[in-house]
C-alpha cells in the first residue's frame, strides 16, 4: 500500500503519546505484548471431539521481495516459515504478481483469481471515465467502497455454505466475517507501529478459533493481511536492515500462530499458505509525473478528484473543463486518461465527451497548451505556424524520458502496444482471455531482451499460450508481460496510456522503495503452501492468481471457468513435472 495518504511521516509516537495509545489498546481489549513468548501466541486452537477440521489459512504479507526472501530463508533467517511451510510443502520461488503490481489491485486478484483488467480494480486509485468518479482506497472515506467496485466472484463467494473469515484483508465480499481492526489498530497504524498492527491482526485469530469451536467445523478459508515489511521498505528502502528486520518479525509472529496450531493438533489437517501482493524495488530518483505533464508538456490535467459524494452534474461540469486525468499507485505505475480530440475542419482544440477514448493516432498528436521550458528538448511537440493548437507525441515524450521504462496503450480490441526507447511491440490476443498471444515488432529492434529466451518463431509472430509466455519470460526483465498487459487494457478504468518507471525511479517524491513497474523486482514474490495433499518441492514459477483455483481444488470444490489462475494441484501429480510450464 501507499505510505502517503492515511499516514504522515511518523515512525515513532511523540513523547507522552505512548501512554495514550496503550490505554486505547487496553480499552479495546488488546493484550498483545511487544514480543511475546517464542513459538506461541497464547491462542487456543483446540477443537471439540468430533469436530471437522479442514480448510485453509492464508497469510498475505504485503511487499515481499522474492530474491531477499529466498536469501533469508536459505540462510535460516526465517526459521518459522522454513519449518512450517518450506520444509513441508510447495515453494514457488518466483510467483508473478499482476499488472499493475500495486496493492489493492493485487489483493483483489488474490481474492478472485483474476488479473486486474478482468476484475476491474486497476490500482489503489483510479478514474472511471464513464461515471466521472475518481477513487482512492487509501482514504478512510473510500477504502470500504472496494467490494462494490470489482465484478468477479471472490473465493468467499465460491464457498457457499462454509464459514469464512477476512482478517484485515480488504477485498472481503462474501466472507462470513470481516475483522477490520479499525478501533484498536488505527492509532498504532497512525504512529507507524506497523509490527504492532500485524500482531493485533494475528491475535484476532482467537475470534476465528472461537467460532470454529462453537460450530464444530474449521472455517473453509481465513485470510490474514500483514503490512509491516511493505511500510518499512517505503521508509528505509528494500535493501535496508529495517526491511529485513520486518521480515524476521513477520516470520516470528507467523511462527507463534502456527506453533499454537501445532500444539492443538490442527496444523497438519489444514492448508497453510503464504503469498504477497507485489515485490519492491529500491528507489533513489524521483520524477513527479503530474507536474511534468501539466507544466512541461502542457496537458490540461484536472487537479480536483471527485467521487460519488459530489453530485454527478457537478462532476460533469468540472471534468468537462479538462482533457486529462491522471492516477498512480505504488509510485512506479501511472495512468493517463485522455479525452479524444475533436478533429473538425477548423482545427480547434475541442474534445469529445469523456466517454469517447482517443485512438493510437490521437496519442501521437495530442493537443497541448503552450509548454514551459522543458528539462530536455521536446522535439516531439509540433508548433504549427498557424493559430491551430500545437500537438505533442505523448508516447514519444514519455518513452524517451530517462525515468520511464515503458509505455503501453491499447491498439485495438485484444491488442496492446508496448513502447520502449529502442523499439515497439504489439501483443495480440484476438480470441479473448486465456487464448494464445502473438508478438509483432512494430518499429525499432526487439525491446525486451527476449532473443535468448523466447523461441524465434514466437518472436516472428507464432502464437503461444499465456503459460508458455510465462515460462519463457520468467528469467527476463519482463516476466509474464504479454498476458498481463493485454488483460490490463480490458478494464474500463485502465488509462489510455500506462506508464511504468525505470529501475531506481518512481513518479512521486516520497518513498525509498516502490512497486508498480514491469520488472522482476516489482513483479516476483514468493508463494508457499503446506498441508494435506501438498508435497515438499520447489517449483521455479507460478502466478499469485493460481492461489484461488489451487485452494478450491484442495478443498474439493469446482474451479469456475474464466479464472486467470490455474490450480497448482496438477503439477503435484507424479509423471507430469513439465505440464504446468508447457501449457
Amino acid at each position: 500500500m501507499q505510505a502517503a495518504g492515511l499516514l504522515g511521516n511518523h515512525t515513532h509516537p511523540p513523547g507522552g503519546a505512548t501512554a495514550i495509545v496503550l490505554a486505547m489498546l487496553l480499552s479495546a481489549g488488546c493484550v498483545v505484548t511487544p514480543g511475546g513468548p517464542e513459538g506461541s501466541f497464547g491462542l487456543d486452537f483446540h477443537m471439540p471431539s468430533g469436530s471437522t477440521i479442514d480448510g485453509a489459512l492464508v497469510f498475505v504479507v504485503d511487499g515481499l521481495n522474492a530474491e531477499i526472501f529466498q536469501e533469508m530463508l536459505d540462510a535460516g533467517q526465517l526459521p518459522a516459515i522454513g519449518k512450517h511451510l518450506a520444509s513441508r510443502g510447495l515453494y514457488a520461488t518466483r510467483a508473478v504478481a499482476n499488472t499493475p503490481s500495486v496493492t489493492l489491485a493485487n489483493l483483489t486478484s488474490l481474492a478472485t483469481g483474476r488479473f486486474p483488467g478482468h476484475h476491474g480494480v486497476t490500482g489503489i486509485n483510479w478514474f472511471d471515465r464513464n461515471r466521472l468518479v475518481w477513487r482512492n482506497y487509501d482514504t478512510i472515506a473510500q477504502k470500504n467502497t472496494l467490494d462494490g467496485d470489482y465484478t468477479a466472484a471472490t473465493i468467499y463467494e465460491l464457498l457457499p455454505g462454509r464459514t469464512t473469515f477476512s482478517v484485515f484483508f480488504q477485498p472481503h465480499r462474501g466472507a462470513t466475517k470481516f475483522i477490520e481492526n479499525s478501533s484498536s489498530a488505527g492509532p498504532i497504524f497512525f504512529f507507524g507501529w506497523y509490527e504492532w498492527v500485524d500482531r493485533l491482526t494475528l491475535y484476532r485469530l482467537n475470534i476465528v478459533a472461537d467460532v470454529a469451536r462453537k460450530r464444530g467445523h474449521w472455517p473453509a478459508v481465513t485470510i490474514c493481511y500483514l503490512l509491516a515489511p511493505d511500510f518499512r521498505a517505503y521508509q528505509h528502502g528494500v535493501d535496508s536492515p529495517e526491511y529485513r528486520e520486518a521480515l524476521r518479525h513477520t516470520d516470528r509472529q507467523i511462527g507463534r500462530v502456527l506453533g499454537d496450531m501445532e500444539r492443538a493438533g490442527v496444523l497438519d489437517k489444514l492448508v497453510i499458505a503464504l503469498v504477497s501482493d507485489h515485490s519492491l524495488i529500491e528507489v533513489t530518483k524521483h520524477f513527479p509525473m503530474d507536474r511534468f505533464l501539466r507544466d512541461k508538456v502542457g496537458l490540461n490535467v484536472a487537479s480536483s478528484r471527485l467521487w460519488e459524494n459530489t453530485p454527478f452534474e457537478r462532476r460533469l461540469d468540472y471534468y468537462r473543463n479538462f482533457s486529462a486525468v491522471t492516477y498512480g499507485s505504488g509510485d512506479r505505475y501511472w495512468a493517463i486518461c485522455l479525452r479524444k480530440p475533436a478533429r473538425d475542419s477548423a482545427g480547434g482544440g475541442r474534445f469529445e465527451p469523456w466517454t469517447v477514448r482517443p485512438g493510437a493516432d490521437d496519442l501521437k498528436r495530442y493537443p497541448v497548451r503552450t509548454a514551459a521550458a522543458a528539462p530536455f528538448p521536446l522535439q516531439w511537440i509540433r508548433r504549427p505556424a498557424s493559430p491551430r493548437p500545437q500537438t505533442a507525441d505523448l508516447l514519444a515524450l514519455l518513452a524517451g524520458h530517462e525515468s520511464v521504462d515503458a509505455v503501453a496503450y491499447a491498439a485495438g480490441p485484444g491488442r496492446v502496444s508496448v513502447r520502449r526507447r529502442k523499439g515497439e511491440v504489439e501483443f495480440r490476443q484476438d480470441a479473448g482471455p486465456g487464448t494464445p498471444i502473438s508478438y509483432h515488432l512494430i518499429s525499432g529492434e526487439e525491446p525486451f531482451g527476449w532473443r535468448e529466451r523466447v523461441p524465434p518463431e514466437a518472436l516472428a509472430g507464432a502464437p503461444m499460450t499465456p503459460r508458455q509466455w510465462l515460462a519463457c519470460t520468467i528469467d527476463t526483465d519482463y516476466p509474464d508481460l504479454p498476458a498481463q498487459i493485454v488483460a490490463y487494457f480490458r478494464a474500463r478504468r485502465a488509462g489510455d496510456i500506462a506508464v511504468f518507471a525505470a529501475p531506481g525511479w518512481d513518479f512521486n517524491n516520497v518513498n525509498r522503495a516502490g512497486h508498480g513497474g514491469l520488472g522482476p523486482q516489482d513483479m516476483l514474490t514468493p508463494l508457499l503452501l503446506a498441508g494435506p495433499q501438498i508435497p515438499h518441492k520447489r517449483i521455479p514459477t507460478a502466478r499469485t492468481v493460481d492461489l484461488v483455483p489451487t485452494l478450491l481444488r484442495l478443498l474439493g470444490r469446482p474451479v469456475p471457468a474464466g479464472l486467470d489462475g490455474e490450480s497448482l494441484v496438477e503439477i503435484f501429480t507424479a509423471g507430469a513435472p513439465g505440464s504446468y510450464e508447457g501449457r
